[in-house]
């Protein structure tokens, strides 16, 4: 603990010091008789063992009177002093940003379904990053911009989960064509199919680019963690503006790190080369689409990004007079009463 103004406690000490002198030249120089009526008092009461008992105790409760005293004025000083704390509050959790890239293609659907289920952990242990979420097939959607408010995050992947689920079960026959089919789907391929027919599907590297300049703030805060969980199958049946390797690439050149999950059928060379491409930009890529395994992969990125190394500290200054209060508030209280008692 330090104090702001120590001199006034300094003052109020040799406030203090004055008193316990000129206290005991009083008690042991100051005349017994100071004026008034003059009484009589027979020896032989001064025997008496009441008499006796309340002088014992009249002496200790001057004395405790002085101390109580010395205490309202050291503790007054010691307020006026401005106690306070300093310490020091990481700050690593603020540096980060995440950016969750998903190829929304009906072939990716399991895999994306089952990663949204166990991404919502995750969301809920963030403690002030920022998350986005960004959707592709033939165009890119930014379906939530980078935030912290996690609510909002949670409900956006809810609503995404819920339209890839539907999805799967109309084509695994368990869903019939419905109102709230149509709504759900819509959600999740709304703007993702932008020039669908000129340019077909599953444009993969325009996807990944877009989720790089997602990261709006890369010249102004160069020094935060990016971080893009990337899902698809990788594979092409489009015509691509940005070839997968390039927007690799484009990441590096912005420092942002690169998760890659694959589906557990993706071809060989789809898969040698989203490897590649994730692992260059200092990424791990992984593939599989059970629960266990993604669930794993999940605990893995949870993992991996807390070793990023953007911790930050600020130094916290906060005032602690609570405690002092609380005493000087006692000790006034005692000193009225013996005041009292003692008819000071």
């Amino acid at each position: 603990m330090e104090l702001k103004n120590p001199m006034a406690l300094y003052i109020c000490a040799g406030v203090a010091a004055v008193f316990v002198i000129l206290a005991f030249i009083n008690i042991r120089f100051g005349k017994k008789y100071r004026g008034g009526k003059k009484a009589y008092l027979p020896d032989y009461l001064k025997k008496e063992a009441m008499y006796k008992t309340r002088i014992v105790w009249y002496t200790i409760l001057k004395y405790v009177l002085i101390v109580l005293i010395i205490t309202d004025i050291l503790l007054s000083g010691f307020l006026m002093a401005r106690p306070y704390k300093t310490e020091s509050r990481q700050l690593a959790n603020y540096n980060r940003d995440i950016i969750l890239c998903m190829d929304i293609s009906t072939t990716v659907d399991h895999l994306n379904a089952t990663l949204i289920d166990k991404l919502e952990d995750l969301v809920l242990e963030l403690n002030g990053e920022r998350f986005g979420i960004v959707i592709f097939n033939t165009s890119p959607v930014l379906l939530c911009p980078l935030t912290n408010d996690y609510q909002y995050i949670i409900e956006i992947l809810e609503k995404v989960k819920v339209g890839l689920q539907m999805r799967l079960d109309f084509t695994n026959g368990k869903l019939i064509y419905s109102d709230k089919l149509l709504e759900s789907e819509a959600f999740i391929s709304n703007g993702t199919l932008v020039d669908n027919a000129e340019r077909g599907s599953s444009i993969i590297g325009d996807g990944l680019a877009a989720a790089a300049l997602d990261f709006y703030d890369v010249e102004d805060k160069p020094d935060r963690s990016r971080v893009i969980i990337f899902s698809t199958d990788n594979e092409l049946y489009g015509t691509e503006i940005i070839t997968l390797p390039e927007a690799g690439q484009m990441c590096q050149d912005r420092d942002i790190i690169v998760y890659g999950i694959g589906t557990e059928k993706m071809a060989s060379a789809d898969r040698a080369m989203m490897k590649e491409v994730v692992e260059d930009t200092g990424g791990t890529f992984y593939y599989g689409e059970d629960d266990d395994i993604v669930e794993n992969i999940v605990a893995e990125i949870r993992q991996q990004m807390a070793t990023l190394d953007d911790t930050q500290y600020e130094i916290i200054e906060y005032e602690t007079p609570e405690v002092p209060f609380k005493y000087l508030l006692l000790s006034l209280c005692l000193t009225l009463l013996l005041a009292f008692i003692l008819k000071v």
